[in-house]
C-alpha cells in the first residue's frame, strides 16, 4: 500500500525549472534511500512533498503520519535533554497523571474502575511503561546517555542535531525521512541507527552520500537527477551496478543511433537531385522521427592529486605516553603510536573522545603531555572538517595566491582540476556549499606537498562522484595517511589499520574497517547481550511496579469496604442475623486484606 504518492510534480527555483514532472511512490514498509549529484534537488523534493516548498504542477498524497529531520534542525532550548525527548511523548505524560488522579479518587465507583482499566490498557499498549526506558535506550545510541541532565541549550551543534533526531526517531512516525542523518554521528552511533532503521516498523527515506549506510539499510534507491528521478531495487551497491549496466546500453544504443544517422545524412547528400530525389526526401522524413538517446550528464570532471614531496624516514611518527586535558577535564591519557612510511591508518573513537584534539596535538595547535617525534624529512599536511584554514572574505582564487606563488593561469588550472571553472574562482568563500569548501580545502592541501597527510573527516559534505575521486588521489599518494572518518566505504578502500581512540589510549587493529569490525563481533556481541539483559531486566520491573499500583489498588478499595462493614455492623447490634452476616462479611474482606498486604510487602522487595 502507497503511503506517499507523488504525480507529476514540478518545482521551479528563482523561475527556473529544478523538478520536471517527478512520479513515484513509497510503500508502507519501504527502507528507501535518495540519491543524487549535489544540486539535483534532494531537499527541495522533500520539502515539495511535505508541502514546504509550493509545486508549480502536479500532486501528492500522503496518507502517514511525518517526521522529517532536516539537515540543520532547530531545538527549542528550554529545559534538559531528557526533558525535551520527553515533550515529544506528552500525550503518554498527560495519560500517566490521569491514571495517578483517578488512582487517588477511584474507590468503589464502578465508572472511575472502568476509566482507570480501560486507561491502564491503553497506556501499556502504547508504550507508557517503557517509555522512559525507550528514551535511555535511543539517547544510549547516539551516545547522549551522559547528558541526560544537561541543558539543550549547553550542548554543541552536532549534539544538538543528534537529539532531534532521537526526539524523532521516539515519536515513532509511519514515514521517517532524513536528510543526511550521518553527519554528526559516529561509528557507534551510525551502526546503532542502521540496526534501528532496518528494525523500524514503519518506511524511512533518507539522503545520504554514506554508501556504507545505504548498502545496510535501503532495499529502494531513487535516483535524483536533471529533474527527474529513477527507482531501482536493492541496496547501493546494486544500484550501482544497475545505473553501470543502463549506462552501458545505452552508449551502445546512442553509438548505433549514430551510425545510422550518419549513414542517412551521407545517403540525403548523395541523392538530394536526381533520380533518387524522392527516397532522399523519405530519408529526410526518417531522420526527423529519430529520438536521440539520453545519455547521463557527465560529472564535471575533477582531477585531484595529493602528491607528497620529499621523502620521508621510515619512521614517520613516535607518539609516547600522551595525555591531554581541557582545564580539570580528562580527555585521553596513555596514548602510545608509531607510524611507518606509507602506512594508512584510521583514527576512530565515539564523539567527543578527542579524535581531532590527537590530530591537533600532533600538529602543536593543542598542547599535550608526552613525547612527540617525528621522523626525518616528515612534512605534514592538515585538512580540518570546520575548514577554519579558509577566508571567507577572500575569493577563490585570491585564497590560492595567498597560499602560493603561481601565476593566474596556474592557479586557474590548478582550481579547474577541483571543479573551479570560468567564474566561478571569484565566487566569495563564504557563500561557497559544504561540498566546495571541501575541494577548495583539498587544493591547498596539493599546494603543501607534504609527505604525512592529516585529514580530519574529508568525506564529509562530497558527493558520490567526489568522494571516488577522492578515494582515487589518496591510493596514487606515496606518503603516510592518518584520517578520521565516519566513511565505512571510504575506510574499507583506503586504510590498513585502525586506531580506536578510548579515554585510556589507543587501541590497534590491522587491516580496513570490516576487518576491526569483525575483530570487534565479539566485544559487539557482549555489549549487546548486556543491553538485552538489562532490557529484560527493564521490562520485569515496569511489571513489578505495575503490580504494585494494582496492589496499592485493591487494598484501597477492600480498606474501604472494610470500613463500610464494619460501620454497618455497628449500626445493627439489634439484629442478630444482619450482624452475623456483616460479621462474616468484615472477616472475608479482613482475610483478603492481608492477603493484599503479604502481596504488596513481596512485590515492594526489590
Amino acid at each position: 500500500m502507497s503511503i506517499l504518492y507523488c504525480q507529476g510534480c514540478s518545482v521551479d527555483i528563482a523561475g527556473e525549472a529544478l523538478l520536471r514532472n517527478i512520479t513515484f511512490a513509497l510503500e508502507a514498509t519501504d527502507k528507501a534511500g535518495l540519491v543524487g549529484p549535489n544540486g539535483a534537488g534532494k531537499t527541495t523534493l522533500i520539502k515539495a512533498f511535505l508541502g514546504k516548498w509550493p509545486l508549480e504542477s502536479g500532486q501528492v498524497h500522503l496518507s502517514a503520519t511525518v517526521g522529517y529531520l532536516p539537515q540543520n534542525p532547530s531545538l527549542h532550548e528550554g529545559g534538559t535533554v531528557f526533558e525535551a525527548m520527553l515533550e515529544e511523548r506528552t500525550d503518554l505524560v498527560q495519560m500517566q497523571d490521569e491514571l495517578r488522579l483517578v488512582e487517588q479518587k477511584m474507590g468503589t465507583d464502578e465508572k472511575l474502575l472502568s476509566r482507570y482499566a480501560e486507561l491502564t490498557e491503553r497506556f501499556e499498549r502504547e508504550g507508557g511503561y517503557a517509555l522512559e526506558a525507550q528514551i535511555r535506550k535511543i539517547l544510549a545510541g547516539l551516545d547522549l546517555s551522559e547528558e541526560g541532565n544537561t541543558l539543550v541549550e549547553r550542548l554543541s551543534g552536532g549534539q544538538k542535531t543528534r537529539l532531534a533526531l532521537g526526539k524523532l526517531l521516539l515519536r515513532s512516525p509511519e514515514l521517517l525521512v532524513l536528510d543526511e542523518p550521518t553527519n554528526h554521528l559516529d561509528i557507534a552511533a551510525l551502526e546503532w541507527l542502521e540496526s534501528f532503521l532496518r528494525d523500524y516498523a514503519g518506511a524511512v527515506l533518507v539522503v545520504s552520500h554514506d554508501r556504507y549506510f545505504l548498502n545496510r539499510v535501503a532495499g529502494r534507491i531513487f535516483h535524483l537527477e536533471n529533474g527527474q528521478i529513477q527507482a531501482y531495487p536493492g541496496n547501493f551497491t546494486q544500484y550501482e551496478l544497475q545505473r553501470a549496466l543502463e549506462e552501458t546500453a545505452r552508449a551502445r544504443e546512442a553509438e548505433k543511433l549514430g551510425k545510422k544517422i550518419a549513414r542517412l545524412e551521407e545517403y540525403i547528400r548523395r541523392n538530394r537531385a536526381g533520380v533518387n530525389a524522392r527516397q532522399a526526401r523519405g530519408r529526410e522524413a526518417q531522420l526527423k522521427k529519430l529520438e536521440p538517446v539520453q545519455l547521463a550528464q557527465k560529472e564535471k570532471e575533477l582531477h585531484m592529486a595529493l602528491a607528497g614531496g620529499t621523502r620521508s624516514g621510515d619512521r614517520v611518527l613516535a607518539v609516547e605516553n600522551l595525555s591531554l586535558a581541557y582545564g580539570s577535564r580528562p580527555i585521553f591519557q596513555g596514548v602510545n603510536l608509531e607510524l611507518l612510511r606509507g602506512e594508512r591508518a584510521a583514527l576512530l573513537g565515539r564523539n567527543g573522545v578527542g579524535k581531532t584534539s590527537l590530530l591537533k596535538s600532533l600538529m602543536q595547535e593543542v598542547p599535550a603531555r608526552g613525547t612527540i617525534r617525528l621522523g626525518a624529512n616528515v612534512v605534514i599536511g592538515y585538512y580540518s572538517q570546520e575548514h577554519e584554514g579558509l577566508n571567507p572574505l577572500n575569493t577563490v582564487i585570491d585564497e590560492i595566491r595567498q597560499a602560493s606563488e603561481l601565476y593566474d593561469p596556474d592557479i586557474r588550472s590548478l582550481l579547474a582540476r577541483y571543479g573551479f571553472v570560468g567564474e566561478e574562482v571569484f565566487k566569495p568563500v563564504r557563500v561557497l556549499s559544504g561540498g566546495e569548501k571541501s575541494r577548495l580545502a583539498l587544493c591547498k592541501l596539493f599546494l603543501v606537498k607534504a609527505n604525512f597527510l592529516l585529514l580530519d573527516e574529508p568525506t564529509n559534505h562530497l558527493d558520490g562522484n567526489t568522494r571516488e575521486v577522492l578515494e582515487e588521489a589518496l591510493h596514487e599518494f606515496e606518503g603516510t595517511l592518518l584520517v578520521v572518518s565516519h566513511d565505512r566505504y571510504f575506510l574499507d578502500k583506503l586504510v590498513n589499520k585502525v586506531l580506536e581512540l578510548t579515554p585510556k589510549g589507543l587501541v590497534t587493529y590491522e587491516g580496513n574497517y570490516t576487518g576491526y569490525r569483525e575483530n570487534r563481533q565479539p566485544e559487539v556481541e557482549q555489549v549487546e547481550s548486556r543491553n538485552k539483559d538489562y532490557q529484560q531486566e527493564t521490562r520485569a520491573e515496569q511489571k513489578r511496579l505495575r503490580r504494585i499500583q494494582q496492589l496499592e489498588s485493591e487494598i484501597a478499595e477492600l480498606e474501604q469496604r472494610l470500613a463500610i462493614a464494619e460501620r454497618e455492623l455497628g449500626e445493627c447490634a439489634s439484629d442478630y442475623a444482619k450482624a452475623m452476616e456483616l460479621h462474616a462479611e468484615s472477616e472475608r474482606v479482613r482475610t483478603l486484606l492481608d492477603e493484599a498486604y503479604a502481596d504488596w510487602v513481596s512485590a515492594s522487595e526489590p
